[in-house]
């Protein structure tokens, strides 16, 4: 009964530790054969307007705005 217990918790540390290299080498792999398309950049764009850039864009409008209206009344 004892060798019953040894061996299950033999498995069980097998399946709790990862194989570190193996892993590692599945990034390396994934990571060189990984090259992005046009409509990927597109998307990637369209994402960064959403999230950081798109308050950046509305401030350089305003200001291109404001420039050319004081452009124009002086």
């Amino acid at each position: 009964m004892s060798d019953y217990n040894e061996e299950s918790s033999r498995e069980r540390k097998e399946m709790d530790d990862p194989e570190w290299d193996e892993y590692q080498a599945y990034l390396e792999e994934t990571q060189r054969s990984a090259k992005l398309d046009r409509k990927d950049y597109v998307a990637l764009f369209i994402a960064s307007l959403q999230t950081i850039f798109l308050p950046l864009i509305i401030m350089m409008l305003v200001f291109v705005a404001v420039a050319l209206l004081l452009g124009l009344l002086v």
